[in-house]
Formats: structure tokens, sequence, C-alpha cells
């Protein structure tokens, strides 16, 4: 990545001002039944996405394929059956991941600056242990099937934390554009840092939309905290995926009840084939960088 476009590593959240109820502006109105709602309109001027955490950790699913069990996904990698895989494997990471594209294409071609976001764990001081973890390393919550502690997912020091991005030999990957997205990496749940928070800023960008992994953390956090921020959050759900595991260990499709909840007052809640619609009549932005 080029200088201009690497906004560096942060842990440390973006804060704003207190966002005031604005009279006459968009409102997200619920239908009957709370079947649908109508949508935020996308100026292309004031809007940025969010491509949040395509990395190996949620790409890398056990080579036996679906349907997945507990025992697939578990099994660690001092296990003699280890092939490699994340226990945190998300089955829709590939689709979900296409939709991301389709979206960062328009968005480029529209001007809407583009976010690739890293969670990564480093170890500045090369001291063998990683330096930007925070409350996460309090949980050894994989510690029972025998995996290392789970921050490890995310560390620079094993391959899970990787990037999916698109090559010759990967055609499945994140397609960035490196000569125009912006790369950024975090070391908390949201993705709203301090250096991401003066970039947008920067942008005039008052509306993100919100695509990529974990439904259940990294997303759901993102949009809770942009929401306090003041922005106005497009929660893609079919761009948007969560591990299998969970599902199997809880019982509840975080898939489902995660967008749910945020749609009552969070973000709005919507589709990427809607968001394309919208899209497709929109002004290509005139935007100069403050």
């Amino acid at each position: 990545w080029k200088e201009s476009q690497c906004l560096g590593t942060s842990g440390e959240v973006g804060s704003g001002g207190e966002s005031k109820f604005r009279h006459g502006g968009e409102r997200i109105e619920w239908r009957e039944g709370m079947k649908s709602h109508t949508h935020y309109s996308l100026n292309a001027s004031r809007t940025a996405l969010f491509v949040i955490d395509p990395q190996q950790v949620y790409a890398s699913c056990p080579r036996a394929g679906p349907p997945y069990t507990v025992a697939d996904l578990i099994a660690g990698p001092s296990s003699p059956n280890f092939d490699g895989h994340s226990p945190l494997c998300c089955e829709k990471f590939y689709p979900t991941l296409e939709n991301s594209n389709k979206l960062a294409k328009r968005s480029r071609e529209l001007g809407i600056p583009v976010f690739n976001i890293a969670h990564i764990y480093r170890d500045f001081d090369g001291d063998g242990k990683v330096d930007n973890c925070g409350r996460i390393c309090d949980f050894d919550v994989l510690g029972w099937t025998g995996w290392p502690m789970a921050y490890n997912l995310w560390s620079e020091g094993f391959p899970w934390h990787k990037m999916v991005y698109k090559t010759s030999d990967a055609p499945q990957g994140f397609d960035a554009d490196f000569s125009r997205d912006y790369y950024v990496e975090k070391s908390v749940y949201s993705s709203f840092t301090k250096p991401v928070i003066e970039k947008i800023h920067g942008l005039g960008v008052d509306t993100v939309i919100v695509t990529g992994y974990m439904t259940q953390f990294c997303c759901v956090t993102t949009s809770r905290h942009g929401s306090d921020l003041g922005f106005r959050i497009v929660f893609v759900s079919d761009a948007c995926d969560g591990p299998i595991l969970a599902e199997l260990l809880s019982g509840v499709d975080e898939n489902k009840i995660v967008p749910f909840h945020l749609s009552i007052a969070v973000a709005d809640l919507t589709t990427t084939d809607e968001v394309l619609a919208q899209l497709s009549t929109a002004t290509p932005a005139n935007r100069k960088q403050r």
C-alpha cells in the first residue's frame, strides 16, 4: 500500500461530539409487521464503504466441506487430522465477500472511498509477544479444545491473520484497488478508530456502508459505535457473515438476530442488490479533502 493510503494500526477508538437529532431529516420507517422499511438515500459525496476483516481466520474452513460439525471446527493444530482450518470458519465467506466486491466496484465508479480493514495483533518490540491486544487477551474461549489462546487467530505470527485478496492464484478474494483504496489495521472490535475517523471526517463522510466479518463482533460493534458518533449506518446483511461454530454451540443464528436488532434503531438494514439499485442512479462524488 502507498503511504498516503495506509492509515496504520490503531487500538484507539475514535470519538466525536454529541449526536443531535435534526427535525425534518430522513427517517427509517417500518411497515406493518416489521416486514420491511424505508432506506436512507445515498449521496456518493458523503458516503464511505467499509470492508471489515476479510481475513483467512474466517475463510479457512475444514477441507471436508459442509455440513460442518463442532468436532470438525475445533480440531486443533496439535490434532492428527488438522488441515489448517480456523475454528471461526464462516461458511458464507466467499459469497458475502463477492457481494462486497460488487459494492466496492460500484463505489469506486462513483468516487466513494473504500476502506480495507484488518484486525491484526502485532509484536512491535520483537519479544515474541503481541503488544496491541486489548481485553480479548483475557479470554481463553478455545482452551478446552486444545487451540492456543484465541487472540492468536489474529496474531501476525500465525497464518490466519492474512487478508484474503483476489489474485491470479486466489480468484475469489477481495478485489482491492491498491491504487486508490485505504488500508487500516485495528486491534479493537470497532472499525471507527481514530485514524479512520480523522480520514472520513476529512472526506466529508456522514454515511458508512458496513460489510465484512464477523457479524456479531466487529460488524455490530462498528455499526453501534458509528451510530453513537452520529454517522448514518447502512448494514448490508448479505455482505456480512459470522462463524458457523457460534451457531452450532449456541443454537442462535447471529446472521439473523444481529441484523434484525440493529435495524430497530441503529442501522438501515439492507441487501447488496438494494444498495446497488440505489447507487445505479447516483451522481458521482464531488469531494474535496478537508
